[in-house]
């Protein structure tokens, strides 16, 4: 997790990396507001956010990284092997937890509550439950809508926090 007291030099890559995660939850938050209405165009962007964020985390703990990460392609495999339900979950897993450590970061109100949401979600929709839903998609949009827009309210360093810290 970042410090954000804590500003360390950024090269091109540091603030392309950051642009990239904080563009992935602006996406995830449209998507799963659109989830309801458009279900297959929502999950193609559901699976676009996570991999925004999981191709450009800055977390400083490697396991935490390489799990996010692995989740996200494990996600898209199973999207391109014809299991969206699988693949929805993988990108479920990413962006609940990044949520949840935003939440620990910055102290965005309800996000350590993101990933019950999530987990819900991904049964209501695996087990087609249509207004259930609609309801958590709106909660959970609503919620990456909210961190989206705290996130790009604050500087690129938050995000980078103390390099001497990451593990490689």
């Amino acid at each position: 997790m970042a410090d954000p007291h804590i500003q360390s030099p950024m090269d091109f890559w540091d603030n392309l990396t950051v642009i990239i995660y904080r563009i992935g939850f602006v996406v995830a938050a449209l998507s799963f507001l659109a989830l309801s209405w458009y279900p297959q165009q929502a999950l193609l962007g559901i699976l676009i956010a996570a991999t925004c964020c999981a191709s450009s985390l800055h977390i400083y703990l490697k396991h935490f990284r390489l799990t996010f990460q692995f989740a996200t392609w494990i996600g898209l495999l199973c999207y391109i092997l014809g299991a969206p339900e699988l693949a929805f979950g993988g990108a479920l897993l990413t962006l609940g937890g990044l949520c949840f450590k935003e939440y620990f970061c910055f102290r965005v109100p309800l996000l350590n509550l993101q990933p019950v949401f999530v987990l819900l979600l991904w049964f209501s929709w695996v087990f087609e439950g249509a207004i259930l839903t609609r309801v958590l998609s709106i909660i959970v949009g609503a919620l990456l809508l909210l961190l989206a827009i705290q996130k790009w309210r604050m500087p690129l360093h938050f995000d980078i926090g103390d390099k001497t810290k990451y593990q490689i």
